[in-house]
């Protein structure tokens, strides 16, 4: 990376130059290009790998040399838009007043010279320093840019430092560059496939500085990544494919190296697809079998068919499904086919020519089956699918050719298939609901996901996503724990979340979260649960409702009512229960 050398200014006038050619002027605010709360959501989480390494990698840094000063650390994706910031609370305020703040595109285009601007015009380090700003209301900040690239030479963001009023000089620069050097070293990390890390030095003491060469390597042991350090190390420029034990040997025989190796992510010794537990399940075989199979198809023409209840995450796994795939470089297109109007699920479909119809737009449309070229068409709800558009997209899944609407000619498409659905499909074939030559197209591969009730990671999940909503130190009673466990969840993981989103937020100063805090309707659910098992306890049931029973009582100081009303049992069940374990 090429430090900015201030007292050459041909960059900065060609930018002011690009600045009053795209229609800005100095003294009048530019227009906020700002998008919605929804593309910014999806935006985070197609860039969730650079956010975390930023967090991981660049943010202490930021914190223990600039954490005290009107400063703020900004990262934007590749189109410069900020996805995040960080730093002083106050700073990020005054800022809001020129929308420098996440959701906003700071293109040089819309926002005139800027260092995240013009950092990404000019892909390089650049410092733009109070009175260099085009925009007269963006004086009173100095920012430092620098692009962020990922092992492919792919530009994924900018990460900048603005500050009020401070000259950014060659330190800062520096500071900036080094993030940027331990940020990409930290996204080699995350390779699909990545199993092995290799630290390179040529003394032991930069083994861990962040500027060590680093080599990544599968489970096999060939190099999957490697950073530019590496390179220049082993005197190679490009190391991809080859085996890093017999790297490590011929580069000891060119210069004296130490290195340090060691696994990634738990990776074991023996050949194994990528894992995705952390992401997925935490210890439920059937979700880490399901994800072993799928793996094992994605991009080799074979179609998945994905069955479950509502809310038991059929679009969370296909998300990482497509994150850890080849495919990942093209887009992941969902289609709920439930969700369209059946007179527009084909134009949505397959596309539609210019003035193809009735209020169709004059430039056509792309269709979403031609969107997912080369990616992944997800069809969410596939058993809701009309019978018209099954026969054509049966014809797409055949010969993989789309034909939208009023069009002369025909695109081919590269795409992998994968639809879910909650439905009997089988049973829709019989009843003629569901064309049986596109249900055995679609039943490549069927795999099953198990519904919340029955999971073996129920109490996990339990904790993660109350983690996920909880204020700070906030715990669940063993009552209302307990009542969670033998809930049968009948909407699955997003009941779940959605219980937790709401409960967390009503019993936000609550140091224990209880049933009372629970929603009314919800609650009447949880209650009702356990008094239908208290009907017929089994043995190890009717132990776990007795010791909910005394915690409850402890809870409420052997208040009756209050015990009814959490628990949503008569009092004279309560009085029964107490008596027969000897309470009261």
């Amino acid at each position: 990376m090429e430090l900015q050398r201030q007292q050459n200014s041909d960059w900065l006038s060609s930018s002011w130059r690009r600045s009053s050619d795209a229609g800005l002027k100095e003294i009048k605010r530019p227009s906020d290009a700002v998008l919605s709360n929804a593309v910014m959501k999806e935006r985070r989480y197609d860039n969730k790998g650079v956010i975390e390494a930023v967090e991981q990698a660049a943010l202490p840094l930021f914190n223990q040399v600039l954490g005290r000063s009107d400063s703020r650390l900004i990262l934007t994706d590749g189109e410069g838009v900020i996805l995040a910031s960080w730093g002083q609370e106050r700073f990020r305020e005054k800022l809001l007043e020129i929308a420098l703040e996440s959701g906003n595109c700071w293109q040089e285009r819309l926002k005139g010279t800027n260092a995240i601007g013009t950092a990404l015009f000019e892909q390089r380090a650049v410092s733009i320093i109070g009175e260099q700003h085009f925009i007269k209301q963006h004086r009173f900040i100095s920012c430092s840019a620098s692009p962020l690239f990922n092992h492919k030479g792919e530009l994924v963001g900018i990460l900048d430092i603005t500050s009020e009023q401070e000259q950014h000089d060659v330190t800062t620069q520096l500071l900036v560059q080094n993030m940027i050097q331990l940020v990409e070293n930290r996204l080699l990390c995350q390779i699909p496939g990545a199993a092995y890390q290799v630290d390179l030095a040529l003394n032991e003491s930069v083994l861990h500085t962040g500027w060590q060469g680093i080599v990544i390597a599968d489970e096999g042991g060939r190099v999957v990544a490697h950073n530019h350090v590496a390179c220049q190390l082993t005197r190679q420029s490009n190391i991809v494919g080859e085996k890093i034990e017999a790297l490590l040997e011929r580069s000891k025989q060119q210069m004296p190296l130490v290195f340090e190796k060691r696994l990634l992510n738990g990776a074991s010794k023996v050949k194994s697809a990528v894992s995705v537990s952390s992401e997925l399940h935490y210890g439920e075989p059937q979700v880490e079998t399901a994800w072993q199979q799928a793996n094992k198809v994605i991009g080799k023409d074979i179609s998945l068919l994905i069955l479950g209840e509502t809310g038991v995450g059929k679009g969370e796994f296909v998300k990482a499904l497509h994150k850890h795939s080849t495919r990942n470089i093209a887009p992941l297109v969902t289609v709920n086919c439930g969700a369209l109007a059946k007179d527009l699920i084909e134009s949505e479909l397959f596309g539609y020519a210019s003035g193809a119809f009735t209020g169709a737009s004059t430039k056509g449309y792309l269709g979403r089956i031609r969107q997912a070229d080369k990616g992944i068409l997800f069809l969410d709800e596939i058993g809701e699918m009309p019978l018209e558009a099954q026969c054509r997209l049966l014809t797409v899944l055949q010969d993989k050719i789309v034909m939208p609407i009023g069009a002369s000619r025909a695109y081919q498409v590269d795409i992998q298939i994968i639809a879910a659905t909650h439905q009997d499909l089988r049973s829709l074939v019989e009843q003629g609901l569901f064309r049986e030559d596109l249900y055995y197209r679609l039943n490549g591969l069927v795999i099953e996901l198990p519904c919340l009730r029955t999971r073996r990671d129920r109490m996990q999940l339990i904790d993660v996503i109350h983690a996920k909503y909880k204020p700070q130190h906030q715990n669940i009673s063993k009552a209302l724990l307990e009542q969670l466990k033998h809930y049968g969840w009948p909407g699955n993981l997003r009941e779940l979340d959605n219980l937790f989103k709401v409960t967390c937020l009503i019993a936000s100063d609550e140091e224990e979260l209880r049933l009372e805090h629970v929603p009314a309707h919800l609650a009447t659910h949880i209650t009702q649960n356990l008094s239908d098992n208290s009907v017929q306890e089994p043995t190890d049931l009717k132990a776990t409702v007795n010791s909910t029973l005394v915690d409850t009582y402890h809870a409420h100081n052997g208040n009756i009512s209050k015990m009814s009303r959490v628990l949503g049992i008569s009092r004279n069940t309560i009085y029964r229960k107490l008596k027969a374990i000897g309470i009261g």
